[in-house]
């Protein structure tokens, strides 16, 4: 009985915390030591996050029952680290928030927006990867920075 409940710890610690710590990290585990997040919007702090911004943003506008919403939430959080300082990355969850729901015309998900300048620049449908994101973004942050010279 002894060697059964040893062997059963044994296991569900290889489980729990594997079996090699000294793996690199994962881009998600990057991220979350990073610290730095997608911008949580809601209705009310759209216009300061987003419209005001100086910064050209990336809005995703998930909803929580959309398997791809979900899907896409690493990348999100890997561009919203990477591209810090140089783009905002935001979510909103579309069902919580329903005036820029119905503001923005948003009847396919995911949904990401560009804004620039307060203006929607760009609309995105689907499943988009991390690269294609990023390559969409880097079109409004080379004019940024144009316009900034």
């Amino acid at each position: 009985m002894r060697k059964i409940c040893l062997l059963t710890f044994g296991v569900l610690s290889v489980a729990m915390f594997g079996c090699d710590r000294s793996e690199s990290p994962s881009a998600n585990e990057k991220v979350r030591r990073n610290g730095v997040t997608p911008a949580q919007l809601t209705d009310a702090n759209f216009q300061r996050e987003v419209i005001e911004s100086e910064l050209p943003v990336l809005v995703d506008m998930w909803a929580p029952w959309c398997q791809p919403c979900i899907a896409m939430k690493p990348t999100i959080r890997e561009l919203a680290a990477e591209l810090s300082g140089e783009a905002k990355v935001a979510e909103v969850n579309i069902e919580e928030n329903p005036f820029i729901k119905e503001k923005y015309n948003i009847d396919k998900y995911p949904m990401l927006l560009i804004f620039v300048d307060g203006k929607e620049a760009e609309r995105l449908v689907g499943l988009k990867s991390k690269k294609y994101l990023n390559d969409a973004l880097q079109v409004y942050m080379r004019d940024q920075t144009r316009a900034e010279r």
